[in-house]
C-alpha cells in the first residue's frame, strides 16, 4: 500500500487548545479510562511486585535479567491499554472481548522497530564514549533529547497503528511538517507534570520503609497510566484531524 507524503488534510495544532482538550479527554472519562487500564495495571503490577522481591534476593545477573524482562513486560501491557484507549477516541470501541484487542499486533511491530531505530542510532554514541570517557555524559545527554525529538516526529505512527491502518515512519515524519514544534510543546506539557509526579513518589518511597513499597509502586504505575492517556489523547487528536477519522462520541 501506498501513502502520501503529505497529510491528507491541511491542519495547525493549537498549542493551548491542544493541552487543554487532552487532559479534558482523560479526566472527563476517568471511569472509562480506569476500566480500560484496569486489566493491565493490575497485570503490570504484579510483575512489577514479583520483580522487585526477586531482584532484591537474586544478585546482579538475576536483577538484570528480571529488569529487562520486566520492561518488556511493562512495555507489552502499556500497550494494550493505549491501543484501548486510541480505538476508543478514533473509532468509539469501548472494551470488549479479550484482553488483546485489534490493533495490539500492529502497534507491537512498529513499537519494536522504533526501539531498534532508536538502538541503532544510540550504538555508535555508547562506542564513542567508552572509547573516549570524557565524552560519555554529554553524549548520552545528546542522544537522548535528539532520540526523544525524533520519536515525537514520527508519533502519527502509533494512532495509525492502533486502528489498524499502519503508516510508513517516513509518511508520520512528513506529515508534521509545520506541526512538530507545536507538537513537542503539547507533548512537553502534557507529560511533564506526571513526569514530575513520578519523581516525587520516588523521593517518598526512598524515604520510607521497605514496607510500602506496593503503595508507591501502584502510585508510580497510576500516575504512568494517565500519562499515557494523556499524551494519546494528544496524538489520536491530531491523527484525526490531519487525516479526517469521524469524531468519537
Amino acid at each position: 500500500m501506498s501513502y502520501s507524503s503529505t497529510p491528507p488534510r491541511s491542519y495547525q495544532i493549537d498549542v493551548v487548545g491542544e493541552v487543554g482538550a487532552a487532559y479534558r479527554a482523560v479526566f472527563d472519562r476517568l471511569q472509562l479510562v480506569g476500566e480500560m487500564a484496569l486489566l493491565p495495571f493490575l497485570i503490570t503490577l504484579a510483575l512489577e511486585i514479583a520483580a522487585h522481591f526477586l531482584i532484591s534476593q537474586g544478585g546482579m545477573p538475576v536483577g538484570v535479567i528480571l529488569a529487562i524482562l520486566l520492561g518488556i513486560a511493562q512495555a507489552v501491557f502499556a500497550i494494550v491499554f493505549i491501543v484501548r484507549w486510541y480505538r476508543f477516541l478514533l473509532l468509539d470501541e469501548t472494551v470488549g472481548g479479550g484482553l488483546i484487542p485489534p490493533g495490539w499486533t500492529a502497534s507491537i511491530v512498529v513499537t519494536v522497530k522504533l526501539v531498534l531505530l532508536i538502538i541503532a542510532a544510540l550504538v555508535p554514541l555508547m562506542i564513542i564514549g567508552m572509547i573516549i570517557p570524557i565524552l560519555g555524559a554529554p553524549l548520552s545527554l545528546i542522544g537522548g533529547i535528539a532520540v526523544g525529538l525524533a520519536s515525537v516526529r514520527v508519533s502519527m505512527i502509533f494512532p495509525a497503528a492502533a486502528i489498524e491502518q499502519p503508516i510508513p515512519f517516513r509518511t508520520a515524519w512528513d506529515w508534521l511538517e509545520g506541526n512538530y514544534w507545536r507538537l513537542v510543546a503539547v507533548e512537553f506539557a502534557c507529560y511533564v507534570p506526571f513526569v514530575v509526579a513520578g519523581y516525587v513518589l520516588r523521593a517518598i518511597a526512598s524515604e520510607l520503609p521497605s514496607l510500602f513499597y506496593i503503595v508507591i509502586a501502584a502510585l508510580q504505575l497510576l500516575v504512568s497510566f494517565v500519562g499515557w492517556a494523556v499524551i494519546s489523547a494528544v496524538l489520536a487528536h491530531v491523527y484525526r484531524e490531519l487525516t479526517g477519522v469521524p469524531r468519537s462520541a
